[in-house]
């Protein structure tokens, strides 16, 4: 997201919601210090002293006495470069933020007031690294998780643990990457722990390998699921061939056991002249 564009330049600040103000307070520090103001957020607008010249009464001939005297408005110049900063900081603020640094007159205490209430002070500061530190010790990557959303939750770890003044080192990241992956890319880690030296491979490399490693695994499980498709059409193709089959040769045949039933037991019987009942049964009914 992008807030105001900055006054006379074409760079614009990052808005701020509340979250990821780490994240936040370094662009904002960027764009401040390419528009020469980062100076006034630093530091802050400072009187600038005014020499009064005192005669020295002691007679003719004596030098003159400089005495500094502190003015009670600060200079033009410094005005305006406080009122930019000003206005950056509060442009990149939205509406439910903005009243935090509403009463501020000066860059430097509105940057001050923003940075106590979600840096926090040493002792929260603490407390949140130490949390995190345990977020990166313990995580793993799960089995249905994918390999972008893995690295994502990753190095938005990491990027916590620097801003909060964790040195993590280049070795260290690499390390524990290799250790948290799925058991998907047991092989490709296998074979960087063996032919690598970790001591001194960047991470960028360890992640161009096992994306590519990701991308052949991909291609295999598709490959793997078209001709299982395949099968399972063939076999269905096959089951339908033998019961059309069996269907027609069940009616090629005629009914034998109908049949045997008509010639010896049944009591109904087909003579030329019609239907009519046989000798057996007419004898039956007159007993």
């Amino acid at each position: 997201m992008v807030g105001s564009s900055s006054s006379g330049g074409d760079l614009r600040t990052p808005q701020f919601d509340g979250a990821n103000y780490d994240f936040w307070a370094v662009k904002m520090e960027t764009i401040l210090i390419a528009h020469d103001l980062w100076d006034v957020v630093e530091v802050g607008v400072q009187p600038q002293p005014v020499i009064e010249k005192k005669e020295d009464s002691g007679g003719e001939g004596s030098e003159a006495e400089h005495i500094p005297v502190e003015a009670p408005t600060i200079s033009r110049e410094d005005k305006i470069k406080n009122a930019k900063a000003l206005s950056l900081i509060q442009g990149a603020l939205t509406d439910e933020l903005f009243p935090r640094i509403r009463n501020e007159k000066t860059a430097k205490g509105a940057w001050d007031v923003l940075r106590r209430e979600f840096r926090g002070d040493k002792k929260v500061r603490a407390v949140k690294l130490q949390a995190v530190r345990a977020d990166f010790e313990y995580m793993r990557m799960t089995d249905g998780e994918s390999l972008d959303s893995y690295l994502a939750r990753f190095f938005g770890t990491v990027n916590n643990l620097k801003s909060l003044g964790e040195d993590v080192t280049e070795t260290r990241i690499v390390q524990k990457l290799l250790m948290s992956l799925s058991r998907r890319y047991k092989s490709i880690v296998s074979i960087i722990e063996e032919t690598r030296d970790l001591d001194v491979l960047r991470v960028e490399e360890v992640i161009a390998s096992v994306k590519v490693y990701d991308k052949r695994e991909d291609l295999h499980d598709e490959r793997d699921k078209v001709a299982g498709t395949e099968r399972a059409f063939s076999s269905l193709k096959v089951g339908n061939n033998q019961v059309q089959g069996t269907h027609k040769g069940s009616q090629s045949r005629p009914n034998q056991k109908w049949r045997g039933q008509d010639k010896k037991g049944s009591n109904w019987s087909q003579n030329n002249n019609g239907s009519s009942w046989n000798n057996n049964a007419w004898r039956k009914l007159e007993q």
